[in-house]
């Protein structure tokens, strides 16, 4: 066995260990020719990977439907993780995988690529290369550009799909970990606002959002509010806590136009709480934004 292949086997095994205490626990180290690696067969341990991270996402087998096996692309993805010392060669892996796949070879991706990206620094590029291989991974976490198309039907397939929703709609609940994924997330929840039914996925967005992760989601509320009461135009600021600043009432855009638009709906979701200051804060971020850009005009 290479000392590629064996440590592709050792990064397979890992994705599908479930992960140590803390998240301190990146991918395996490239591993000598020869060494032991707990079982050499890629294609078997590729299967397990992606039942064990449908089992994980909530997902019956097959998953969404779909019975097909995964393919090889997840073995490029481990080749590159094995390979991150040397951003340009691993790159040049994560670049060969294919854009689709069957859902158990999205699964597979997924596993790697999520779980490398909370685990392990990694050159910028390469973590862009890795998102573009793992769709799933992108809609969840942000798209790189020219991809977002892309994570929005993989949004609708998912919510198209009884368990495929619940999947999605945990997922995108969760604390975002970058203003760049809280942006994103409110992008695609805006793409349904046109019919009860594309309504209900946001209301149910926000409802596991503020019932699962209230305080995470009160604490960014509450910054902003403090901001906006210390120094409203540091709204517009570009540190890290004006990025985080916009990026959270970006986040509760979608929520905002809804209860503007359609507030009966909102009074019938008795689970939908804590919202009302999100809500009032992006509105009060609007007429910011239009005091500034009537200050750039009048300037001139």
């Amino acid at each position: 066995m290479t000392t590629l292949t064996a440590t592709v086997v050792r990064i397979l095994h890992w994705a599908t260990s479930e992960p140590a205490p803390g998240g301190a626990d990146p991918p395996p180290p490239t591993t000598p020719a020869g060494t032991a690696s707990g079982g050499a067969d890629p294609v078997v341990l590729l299967e397990r990977l992606a039942r064990v991270t449908a089992a994980r996402l909530h997902l019956s087998d097959p998953p969404l439907g779909d019975p097909g096996p995964a393919g090889p692309e997840p073995l490029l993805i481990a080749a590159a993780l094995a390979l991150r010392d040397d951003p340009e060669r691993a790159l040049q892996a994560a670049g060969a995988v294919a854009g689709t796949g069957t859902v158990r070879d999205l699964l597979a991706r997924h596993a790697l690529v999520a779980r490398a990206l909370a685990t392990a620094p990694l050159d910028p590029g390469l973590r862009t290369g890795l998102l573009r291989a793992s769709p799933l991974t992108a809609l969840f976490d942000r798209p790189p550009p020219g991809t977002e198309e892309r994570c929005g039907q993989l949004f609708d397939r998912l919510v198209d799909h009884a368990e495929g929703r619940r999947t999605a709609v945990a997922a995108l609940a969760a604390p975002p970990p970058s203003p760049e994924a809280a942006r994103h997330r409110a992008a695609l929840l805006r793409r349904f606002r046109f019919t009860p039914g594309e309504r209900t996925v946001v209301y149910e967005v926000y409802e596991t959002a503020l019932l699962r992760h209230r305080d995470r989601y009160r604490e960014h509320t509450d910054d902003v509010r403090r901001l906006v009461r210390d120094s409203p135009a540091r709204l517009l600021d570009d540190d890290e806590r004006g990025r985080w600043a916009r990026a959270t009432l970006d986040w509760w855009e979608p929520l905002a136009v809804l209860a503007r638009r359609h507030p009966e709906e909102l009074r019938s979701r008795a689970l939908l709480r804590d919202y009302r200051t999100g809500v009032a804060l992006h509105r009060f971020y609007g007429r910011v934004r239009e005091f500034e850009g009537l200050r750039e005009v009048l300037d001139r």
